[in-house]
């Protein structure tokens, strides 16, 4: 049997971190609290509280404290965003969307990647999840453009580690719409919506998309590849973004 401070080396370290932006709780998230400036900005920005990073003036965050304090030029709506909620790290972000949001134009990026070099990419990934490795329990999640993995980032939550690695991206002034985000967890709903809000063509993940979020995958232009792991990847819609080796151009 293991010594007690075995077991609790490996466990997945959850906090509540306040995310305060105006003065206002905007909400509490239930994450591992690291990174949380890359947190707070992709959380803003996938869902709409700034347009970009020039909305936000300025942003300070404090691990000890778990808060994360935030000035904005523009007022938080409270109905929008539901201000105080509790984010659990095994749910979603609690994006709403309304039957008008499936009505938009699709997303028409002409990005395209091999599958072979999204392989390399999840795998890539997967090597730089250092706190995975420690623990075993770890979500992280990468973003990557034509050339090479652009950020890593990992949370106990799955949706916590894609707004860090957006937010991430957000600070490397990354082009959204020529990347394609990677996870290692189920995509759902609310990380469909991510990749949406960000115009980012591609979606990858180890594991597999709920129905819900290949519904709006599908209708709103973003390829969705699952089981990137495997021998056999899923492209599960709008394959044409991913190259097979025959359809490289040498």
């Amino acid at each position: 049997m293991a010594k007690d401070t075995d077991v609790r080396y490996h466990v997945c370290e959850e906090a509540p971190v306040e995310l305060i932006v105006n003065g206002v709780t905007l909400v509490t998230f239930m994450c591992t609290p690291q990174d949380l400036k890359d947190l707070a900005m992709g959380h803003m920005i996938a869902r709409g509280v700034a347009s970009s990073i020039d909305d936000v003036y300025t942003m300070a965050a404090c691990e000890d404290m778990k808060k994360i304090y935030v000035r904005t030029g523009t007022d938080v709506d409270k109905e929008q965003y539901g201000l105080g909620s509790v984010l659990a790290s095994s749910c979603g972000s609690g994006s709403h969307f309304r039957e008008e949001f499936l009505a938009q134009a699709p997303n028409t990026s002409d990005f395209t990647v091999s599958l072979a070099k999204l392989k390399s990419y999840a795998a890539t990934m997967f090597r730089e999840a250092v706190m995975h490795k420690a623990t075993g329990g770890m979500h992280c999640a990468a973003l990557a453009d034509a050339h090479e993995v652009l950020a890593v980032r990992e949370d106990v939550g799955r949706h916590n580690a894609l707004d860090k690695v957006i937010g991430k991206g957000v600070f490397l002034s990354a082009d959204f719409a020529h990347c394609a985000l990677l996870s290692t967890g189920r995509v759902a709903t609310d990380m469909a919506l991510k990749a949406v809000a960000m115009k980012t063509p591609i979606v990858a993940t180890r594991s597999i998309p709920t129905s819900m979020a290949l519904e709006i995958a599908e209708a709103l232009g973003i390829t969705m590849v699952g089981r990137i792991a495997s021998a056999n990847p899923v492209v599960y819609c709008h394959g044409r973004r991913i190259l097979l080796e025959e359809e490289q151009v040498s």
